[in-house]
């Protein structure tokens, strides 16, 4: 499997200074000075692209991903075929499972949008955490989050049609990766909501006619954000709002 390469910052590509300076990933945000001191130390900027596979289902879990600008997907395989289980972005931690002590990964996790993520081995990681009670109180409550999203997000594939889905999905997308615009193909979307192409080619197309998107080119920019909150489901603001309720942000 190859491994994303070690960022050297001499091409800034399509990210704006903004999203550079965003503050990256918010559970690493604002340590203790003796766990940031840990982190400066430990872990090292990786540059992600989308695709890029972090773990197969059954893999040892040999890195642990704190995504600033990259979006991670933790897929699950039913029949050969994936559908999206979690988004992790600058909210979150790839590779959960091993906060809690599992060696090896359940799902397959894989780059959705190309990014820069923090990154640390998982002997490190382990080796370190006990050391850092303050990112292990924000790593439980980021599971907790992550059990009620997943939960959320079986009722949501249940029972809302797919435009709905869609705009909850970009939504959440642009919340984790801190942009308004992100590269992302219909196809990969599609393997994202489950659904197959032709549905989601509609459903980017009613979003994009009234206004709420653009989309060209393997990239879509989100241009009205309101609208889109307006067309999505009910599941995009419960679990924003539980997010903010667990972990302040």
């Amino acid at each position: 499997m190859a491994q994303p390469a070690v960022v050297t910052y001499e091409d800034e590509t399509w990210l704006s200074r903004d999203v550079l300076d965003a503050g990256g990933n918010r559970l690493l945000r604002d340590l203790p000075e003796h766990e940031a001191a840990i982190v400066e130390s430990a872990f090292e900027t990786v540059e992600l692209e989308s695709m890029d596979e972090i773990a197969a289902p059954g893999d040892v879990i040999e890195w642990v991903h704190f995504p600033d600008t990259a979006v991670i997907s933790l897929i699950t395989l039913v029949n050969g075929n994936g559908i999206e289980a979690l988004t992790v972005g600058r909210d979150g931690m790839g590779s959960l499972p091993l906060a809690a002590g599992a060696k090896t990964s359940f799902v397959r996790i894989v780059c959705q949008i190309p990014g820069r993520a923090r990154r640390v081995g998982a002997e490190t990681f382990l080796d370190i955490l006990g050391s850092m009670p303050e990112l292990q109180r924000r790593l439980s409550l980021y599971s907790q989050l992550a059990f009620d999203v997943t939960s959320q997000s079986a009722a949501c594939n249940r029972v809302h049609v797919t435009e709905e889905r869609c705009a909850r999905w970009l939504l959440m997308s642009q919340d984790r990766a801190g942009r308004d615009e992100f590269k992302l193909t219909q196809s990969f979307l599609s393997q994202m909501l489950g659904v197959r192409r032709p549905a989601v080619t509609v459903a980017v197309g009613a979003l994009e006619r009234s206004g709420l998107i653009a989309h060209r080119r393997g990239r879509i920019r989100i241009t009205d954000r309101p609208g889109l909150e307006a067309a999505a489901c009910e599941c995009y603001s419960r679990i924003r709002n539980r997010q903010k309720e667990l972990l302040g942000f």
